[in-house]
């Protein structure tokens, strides 16, 4: 048994369009007509509707090079005019013939490995990367674990060695011997965590003297969670989205285990604060809060958490050290007695002037034709509040009944008063949740915006909070589904950090 290196683990994309576990997913063509936000498509037959909320990416050696890798987010798919309407524009308009990639909800991984480091401008998964200087290797792949910044990569000619290391002084990693023509060679940098992949020519390879070539690496946007949520916002009324990434162990032994994988999620940059007087934000009306220092945090559009009161606020903006907050207009609201299905959109109201959007249902027991369905209704625009035994009303008919007062308070958090010297920090857009297949198949919601069924989600966002793997075994799969809460008048952005981190020993 052995410790499988870091290149043997794989992220992988999920779609419920798949016939099974690992199949491809198929290049989707473009027909003519295309324009920066609406892609026409020849080969793509799902019925109408299937494709809104789907993230994808533009692939093939045929299409314009100002696209490979470009990522997108569809907004609506018309079954009828075959036409993909995208949520934001693309840089440039699509040509006929141009291949994409289409990846929607859960139910099976995919082959296709998410999209790791952008190198030099490039997706080196998507067109062939290479330096001017050592000929006959092409980059295949670069792993996020390199982190942003400048890869130099040598060559010995005299031992046809290659290695590798971050920025342009200091020790280079172990040195990989090329030996022949090959795909997909790993070469480590000093810790050997982070990696690039190779193909090698060896034909082509440099018969005397040393080279060295440098790229510039950066982080994707986009790939796996769309930057541009915001822009379904529009409307006043917030989403909640979930997306599922599948890790595998890509070891052929099955006793080459990953144990203790630890997986957790980027977050902005800030150094962390405290309140500098007592706050006590409203929680049905924007808020002000005042904090120590803020000068290193971003200036709009973020998340904080108080870690003394484990609460979240999401901040409109920031103007110096003060932050003006949004009002906590999300609460969850358990029920009891349901006896007609309650479904996310529907508008609930009690018998008095309370009110509320329904985000998700979770059903914890009984169900809707038994007229004892159990769980909690998770909410957003409350108006009012909700206490035990009301009843949950649509249109005037009653479906449930409060089992307990609503609770406000963003992503399973309750909303508390802030007082002088609270320890706060940035936090994660994302939360994350695990997801163990049954025989390789995964959670399947309707839609992106529905929940799946039975993951708990949580705040892990490093690797002290992360959520626990505790062993997969060689060719195993296990499933992480990220969620999005994106919230009323929400404005799109192109930062967010959508990273997902994994260790294991």
């Amino acid at each position: 048994m052995a410790i499988p290196t870091p290149d043997l683990l794989g992220l992988y994309y999920a779609s419920c369009d798949l016939p099974s576990p690992g199949a491809n997913a198929p290049d989707r063509i473009v027909g003519t007509g295309a324009t920066q936000m609406v892609i026409p498509l020849t080969n793509v037959t799902e019925a109408n509707a299937f494709w809104n909320g789907a993230t994808g990416y533009f692939t093939g050696s045929g299409t314009s090079a100002t696209l490979r890798g470009v990522p997108f987010h569809v907004r609506a798919w018309n079954a009828t005019a075959k036409t993909l309407t995208l949520a934001a524009p693309l840089p440039t308009a699509p040509v006929a013939g141009d291949a994409l990639k289409l990846f929607k909800g859960g139910k099976y991984a995919t082959n296709q490995e998410i999209l790791a480091m952008k190198v030099s401008g490039k997706q080196p998964e998507v067109e062939s990367v290479s330096g001017p200087n050592i000929t006959g290797i092409t980059i295949k792949k670069v792993s996020a674990l390199l982190g942003e910044g400048t890869l130099s990569v040598y060559y010995v000619a005299s031992t046809r060695a290659l290695s590798i290391r971050m920025g342009t002084s200091g020790s280079y990693g172990p040195e990989t011997f090329l030996t022949g023509d090959a795909t997909n060679v790993a070469v480590y940098n000093t810790d050997l965590s982070g990696f690039i992949l190779v193909d090698v020519a060896f034909s082509s390879l440099r018969p005397s003297s040393s080279y060295t070539d440098t790229f510039t690496l950066a982080y994707p946007k986009g790939n796996f969670i769309p930057n541009f949520q915001g822009y379904e916002t529009n409307d006043g009324i917030g989403r909640t989205r979930y997306h599922l990434a599948v890790i595998k162990n890509k070891a052929t032994d099955p006793l080459d285990a990953m144990a203790a994988l630890s997986v957790w999620t980027g977050k902005p940059a800030g150094a962390n604060t405290t309140c500098s007087v007592a706050n006590n934000p409203s929680y049905t009306a924007a808020a002000t809060i005042s904090v120590s220092n803020a000068s290193t945090w971003p200036t709009r559009g973020f998340w904080i958490r108080n870690r003394t009161k484990n609460d979240l606020r999401y901040i409109d903006y920031r103007s110096g050290n003060t932050l003006y907050a949004k009002a906590i207009l999300w609460a969850v609201l358990p029920f009891k007695s349901g006896s007609t299905a309650i479904s996310p959109g529907m508008t609930i109201t009690t018998a008095s002037t309370d009110n509320a959007i329904v985000d998700q249902v979770m059903i914890t027991s009984g169900s809707w034709a038994g007229g004892n369905a159990t769980g909690e209704l998770h909410l957003k625009k409350l108006v009012g509040t909700w206490s035990t035994d009301n009843p949950i009303r649509v249109d005037g008919v009653q479906y449930a009944q409060a089992s307990a007062a609503a609770v406000r308070g963003f992503r399973g958090t309750t909303a508390q008063s802030w007082a002088n010297g609270d320890a706060l920090e940035i936090a994660s857009d994302l939360d994350i949740g695990i997801n163990y297949p049954s025989g390789g198949f995964f959670k399947d919601p309707a839609a992106d915006t529905i929940a799946p069924e039975g993951i708990t989600f949580g705040l892990c966002q490093s690797q002290e909070e992360a959520a626990i793997v505790d062993s997969l075994m060689g060719g195993g799969t296990v499933g992480v589904w990220v969620r999005q809460n994106i919230l009323d008048g929400t404005q799109s952005r192109s930062d967010i950090e959508g990273d997902v981190s994994i260790s294991w020993f």
